[in-house]
């Protein structure tokens, strides 16, 4: 066989070596595709307590902060919380807010994560034997707060009050 022979026979055995591996496909080649970074959902006002994973996959309830935060979000819908906070009910400094007098402390952020036209919309509660005893429900833009409601299991049984009279004391509108 001349030397021609043999380049062409190399070059064959080459191209039938290739042709007999797998080609990989263009996922394998490519970096993983970027995860969006995970929702901080903590209640900025008490980063000691123990905060509602979200989105909340429970049952509206006073169990657990998931259902916490899943009663409220259906009990206080984003339109509600906006007819609520106008300027005149913001809250008055001078009215107390929920003590936080429990060992333990549940706290969470409704909408987390949704374009709300609220720096943060979250909550609170006192915990006793594993349930919520008391909830406080705020909205924050800037320096703006609106302490929404203070309630209770046995509260819930009447609707949200989300347009209360802003001469109320404990609304800034008062003066």
């Amino acid at each position: 066989m001349t030397r021609r022979g043999w380049s062409a026979l190399l070059i064959a055995a080459i191209m039938a070596l290739g042709a007999c591996q797998s080609p990989q496909s263009r996922t394998e080649n490519a970096p993983p595709a970027p995860q969006p970074p995970p929702i901080d959902c903590t209640n900025p006002t008490f980063p000691k307590a123990i905060s509602a994973k979200y989105p909340p996959n429970a049952k509206p309830g006073f169990d657990s902060p998931e259902a916490v935060t899943a009663l409220l979000e259906q009990r206080w819908p984003l339109e509600n919380v906006k007819r609520f906070a106008i300027p005149e009910r913001r809250h008055n400094d001078a009215w107390q807010n929920l003590v936080a007098d429990t060992p333990q402390l549940w706290s969470g952020r409704l909408y987390c994560g949704d374009p709300t036209g609220f720096d943060s919309i979250q909550w609170y509660a006192t915990v006793e034997s594993g349930r919520v005893r008391e909830y406080a429900l705020e909205a924050t833009r800037g320096k703006d707060f609106w302490l929404l409601e203070i309630g209770s299991p046995a509260s819930i049984q009447y609707p949200p009050r989300v347009e209360p009279d802003f001469h109320a004391g404990h609304f800034v509108g008062h003066k």
